[in-house]
């Protein structure tokens, strides 16, 4: 690196939350930033409140803080990078403006309300030449890397058939009054905004979504409030199934995001092909515990199994026998970017995403997923709202994406 990058934090305030969970970018972005100490120094923390971002500010130790964006960009004329980690019903309004004062942007997904607001945004980005980043964090996780790798490598063969599922308790349990925006349609904008990360992961894997037929639903209107008072309700959908053709439209498979299950498995994906399978799943590292700020979420773990053909047709054995008969695969360590921080809490993908984006920067070069990639994402979630609502199939259409 040549130099530290300057970072400017839209959105860490301090939420002290019932249930011990706090705002994305305290529990995960500013730790991260301060982990990569030789990378990014933090130089301000932006708020809606000046009283909220001080306290952030000093929490952090981080020199200034502001509650409003306009004023820390002209106060701060070096900033290299702004991390905008608000809902989405503000982030065009933050991105946009970083952007014209010529700073590098992370955001966190979606990249707007709708596709017209992401296409407004990476053009100006584009235009620009600066570098951009969208959050979907588990791009970076180690096991992730791998099987990408694996694939592209050809060790399952033609991939042929997929399956990806993110299955938890978000819109069930319950929350406190602060993440109300997560149940509101009008904070979020996509129905689809909840299938973000999987469409992200899949297609890092896979290659674009060609074509989908999807059923989008909200099957739990209302959850107890954590802070009292009436239940939040809830007009985002929290249940989402896709049907997908994925690459070359000759892979198809299925994505089911349910975020109403008790107890759930959290984040998996399965990918079959001509020669074998490779499987990621979320593995218990030990009994679950409530920290402060950043809950321990489990740690993703690759599994994998390659069929000898030779060896198959000199001992021929039933089909059955073949079930789940995959081992673990430790990926390789060169997929481990940082270190120090423990691999079960959201700072440790976070971090891992920011170590990418300081190096891509400075060598002049995009970062995965970036608004680019993030404004596919967009194509792929119209192309579901349509076809939910005319129940068929549509082909994704990409016409949009320019550069």
């Amino acid at each position: 690196m040549k130099r530290k990058l300057k970072v400017g934090v839209v959105g860490a305030s301090i939420s002290n939350s019932p249930d011990g969970r706090e705002r994305f970018a305290v529990r995960a972005h500013v730790p991260a930033l301060k982990a990569l100490s030789d990378l990014y120094e933090v130089t301000a923390i932006c708020t809606s409140k000046i009283e909220t971002a001080t306290a952030a500010a000093k929490h952090f130790n981080v020199p200034h803080a502001y509650d409003h964006i306009d004023r820390m960009l002209n106060d701060r004329p070096e900033l290299d990078v702004v991390c905008v980690s608000v809902n989405p019903a503000m982030h065009h309004r933050l991105v946009m403006p970083a952007l014209r004062a010529g700073k590098h942007v992370y955001c966190e997904q979606a990249l707007g309300l709708n596709t017209a607001e992401a296409q407004e945004a990476y053009d100006l980005a584009h235009s620009k030449g600066l570098r951009t980043v969208v959050g979907h964090q588990y791009h970076y996780e180690p096991a992730v890397l791998q099987l990408v790798e694996m694939v592209k490598d050809g060790y399952i063969g033609k991939p042929l058939s997929f399956n990806i599922t993110y299955l938890v308790s978000a819109h069930i349990a319950p929350r406190p009054s602060h993440r109300t925006w997560l149940f509101n349609s009008e904070s979020c904008g996509h129905p689809g905004f909840r299938s973000a990360h999987s469409l992200e992961r899949l297609v890092s894997v896979l290659g674009d979504v060609t074509d989908i037929c999807a059923d989008i639903e909200v099957l739990v209107p209302d959850r107890p409030n954590l802070d009292g008072g009436p239940p939040l309700h809830t007009t985002q959908a929290n249940n989402l199934n896709y049907l997908l053709r994925v690459g070359d439209g000759s892979v198809m498979g299925t994505l089911q995001v349910c975020l109403t299950a008790w107890f759930g498995l959290g984040w998996g994906l399965q990918v079959y092909g001509t020669e074998g399978m490779l499987m990621l799943g979320v593995q218990d590292t030990g009994p679950k515990d409530t920290v402060k700020g950043d809950p321990d979420s489990g740690e993703l773990r690759l599994y994998g199994a390659r069929i000898d053909m030779p060896k198959l047709m000199a001992n021929p054995t039933a089909p059955e026998l073949f079930q789940r008969q995959f081992k673990e695969i430790t990926p390789s360590a060169k997929h481990y970017f940082v270190t120090g921080i423990d691999h079960n809490r959201a700072t440790f993908p976070v971090a891992q995403l920011w170590h990418s984006f300081a190096h891509a920067i400075d060598e002049g070069r995009e970062c995965a997923p970036s608004f680019r990639d993030e404004l596919k994402l967009h194509c792929v979630m119209d192309a579901a709202e349509a076809s939910t609502k005319d129940r068929r199939w549509v082909k994704v259409d990409y016409s949009r994406i320019r550069g």
